[in-house]
């Protein structure tokens, strides 16, 4: 918690800053009310995000568009503002010291924040726009899973946007050489599939058969899909109350990967650091690697036409439970301003609408989170053009819903000790069981003093 309180102390000291410089180029920039907010004069939106390039580009192009489309008419623009990933901590540190002047109205966060989102009084639940009856979104515009993904306690807290789930990348020319007409869909013929993949010259690997690290990420998404019930944390994974300890150890799921894992190490073509994992894939130096979907833009530019994609092999060959979505929510906040509170919701409609669900999926990877979109001629088009797209939603379609990401309150440090745990056990200073051990206790360390400080 300590690491927490530091960075939170830095981001606190680039608030100050960030307001001093708003105060001295008022006369450039829009003020955080935007003007006059009343019944028919102009709002601002401020809008928080965290993309860049390819995916940055094209939310910038969405916004440009509502600035001066359906913004333009009602009297509404949105101030998109880069944060990178310190947005959903700046947000929390505005609210703590009361600087509503320089809060977003709407920010894109990680759906594993939403608990700590609902701490704040300013946070409005989404479900509370949706289940309204003047609303073009309702929450059966979204997936099953994607609904999930965003719900606390029985309530939709966050709209889905930028979701994506783990693929299988492989290089189609490298299996079809091996003798492999189709991807691997278990762990056992992921193993058999790596050592066939691996190419040696002496004692030294110059080609993997697989790359992939285990964090956080990589080792909840191997759980949950075990079993469509499978939970990586405790009161199904923090979504029907807050988390206070991992299950993955008690359930099996966390022994049984680790397993498959270890007999993945045996193989002696399983890389389990990653280093330059999209270039070094493009470069035929992986055969295979597993990754985000939010990948696909890249790959795209790095190798296009030489790879596809597939479903996460299961980790048995009778799981049942799936990969898990994930990815980030906007979450939209009340700063006294029930005008700029509409507006944020109107831009919200705009941009989940299918037509830019479309345009935002086909430039970065991330699942299109309106089920309307499936239906549009250009994402049909751009499916058959781009299958490896839409493995990427088959897959989420595929799974259970109950299989997600938990919401696990110590989310940094949660991933910290399970890379940490992770690499002591791909060098051989672990066994499986001790591997177990460590990643549950330690964990639930972080949990339980999550819990003591906070109450």
């Amino acid at each position: 918690m300590k690491k927490r309180t530091q960075k939170l102390v830095a981001l606190l000291i680039s608030l100050v800053l960030v307001a001093c410089m708003t105060a001295c180029n008022s006369s450039k920039q829009p003020s955080s009310s935007g003007g006059d907010d009343s019944d028919g004069k102009p709002v601002t939106v401020v809008f928080w995000h965290s993309f860049s390039g390819a995916t940055g580009e094209a939310l910038e192009k969405i916004i440009d568009a509502y600035n001066n489309g359906p913004g333009k008419e009602k009297q509404i623009s949105v101030d998109l503002v880069y944060q990178g990933y310190d947005g959903t901590d700046k947000v929390i540190l505005a609210y703590q010291t009361k600087d509503t002047a320089n809060a977003p109205d709407i920010n894109v966060g990680l759906t594993s924040t939403i608990p700590s989102m609902m701490e704040m009084d300013w946070t409005v639940p989404a479900e509370t726009f949706l289940s309204g009856g003047d609303s073009e979104i309702t929450k059966d515009t979204f997936y099953s899973a994607l609904q999930r993904s965003c719900t606390y306690q029985d309530e939709i807290v966050g709209i889905p946007f930028a979701n994506s789930i783990p693929l299988l990348y492989y290089n189609t020319a490298m299996l079809e050489e091996a003798g492999f007409t189709e991807p691997p869909q278990t762990m056992d013929e992921l193993i058999e599939y790596t050592k066939a993949l691996t190419v040696k010259d002496g004692g030294t690997v110059t080609r993997y058969g697989l790359n992939m690290q285990t964090k956080r990420y990589q080792l909840v998404e191997f759980c949950v899909s075990q079993d469509e019930n499978a939970f990586f944390g405790d009161n199904e994974g923090g979504r029907s109350a807050p988390m206070t300890r991992i299950v993955a150890g008690e359930d099996g799921t966390l022994k049984a990967y680790l397993e498959k894992l270890q007999a993945l190490l045996e193989t002696g073509g399983y890389k389990y650091i990653e280093d330059n994992i999209n270039e070094e894939f493009a470069q035929g130096l992986s055969a295979m690697v597993i990754m985000s979907s939010s990948r696909l833009g890249t790959m795209d530019s790095l190798m296009p036409g030489q790879y596809m994609t597939a479903f996460l092999p299961k980790v048995g060959a009778d799981d049942n439970g799936g990969a898990a979505v994930g990815g980030s929510c906007l979450n939209i906040f009340d700063r006294g301003d029930e005008a700029r509170l509409n507006a944020a919701w109107d831009v919200i409609e705009y941009l989940v609408s299918p037509e830019n669900q479309a345009a935002f999926s086909m430039a970065s990877g991330y699942i299109p989170v309106n089920i309307a979109c499936e239906d549009l001629p250009e994402m049909q088009a751009y499916y058959e053009e781009h299958p490896q797209y839409k493995v990427a939603l088959d897959q989420m379609k595929a799974a259970s819903p109950n299989a997600q990401e938990p919401l696990d309150l110590t989310y940094n440090e949660i991933n910290g000790i399970v890379t940490d745990v992770m690499l002591e056990f791909c060098q051989g200073n672990l066994t499986v069981d001790e591997t177990v051990e460590q990643i549950v206790s330690q964990c639930n360390a972080s949990l339980d003093e999550y819990h003591a400080a906070n109450g």
